[in-house]
């Protein structure tokens, strides 16, 4: 031990003797894959990429046929009709947003992050995908414009806790649902235009 003194007075630290052999470090399992292989990865890669499709169209279908069910709008002695254009605007707009909320949280459910704090991620999110449903069916179909801001209200509220929330877990994903709630703010403005 007197030829390692000198080593560990230099800072070394000592390391255990290991015997070099030919012997791999992981010992594969009956199949001939590790538990690492490509094969596990591949499909576990497909599984990740299935849910995500699911989330995302899912959310964008629910909102697609809410906007359909509505119909092109009516209005009402309070409210006008809007225009087909401002339709349009509002359709695309809203199922896009709903897309972008989807993938944002999705990459939150990947990680964890819906069921380890689900009063921060899934209960506004939730919030924000009913309003987003609710919303053309008071503004557009019945003609309610108060009842369809306080829709927009709650899209943006559910979309703001989304972005604190879904932060926390993953900061891109936090980053995905800011345009939600600007969508939101905006699709106030058109609601209140018709008004």
């Amino acid at each position: 031990m007197e030829a390692t003194a000198p080593v560990q007075d230099q800072g070394l630290t000592h390391r255990a003797y290991r015997p070099v052999d030919d012997t791999p470090a992981r010992m594969p399992v009956s199949g001939g894959v590790t538990s690492r292989g490509p094969k596990r990865k591949l499909g576990r890669a497909k599984r990740g990429l299935r849910s995500l499709v699911v989330a995302v169209t899912f959310s964008a279908t629910l909102t697609a046929v809410a906007f359909y069910v509505s119909g092109p709008g009516s209005s009402t002695d309070e409210t006008r009709a809007p225009s087909a254009a401002m339709v349009a605007i509002a359709r695309a707009g809203s199922v896009a947003a709903e897309a972008v909320m989807a993938l944002a949280a999705w990459m939150v459910w990947a990680e964890g992050g819906l069921h380890g704090m689900p009063g921060a991620t899934l209960a506004p999110f939730a919030a924000q995908l009913l309003a987003a449903a609710a919303w053309p069916a008071l503004a557009l179909r019945l003609g309610a414009g108060w009842a369809g801001m306080a829709c927009c209200a709650a899209m943006a509220a559910g979309a703001a806790a989304c972005v604190r929330g879904f932060g926390r877990v993953n900061p891109v994903a936090g980053d995905l649902a800011m345009p939600c709630a600007a969508w939101a703010v905006l699709l106030a403005v058109m609601n209140y235009k018709m008004l």
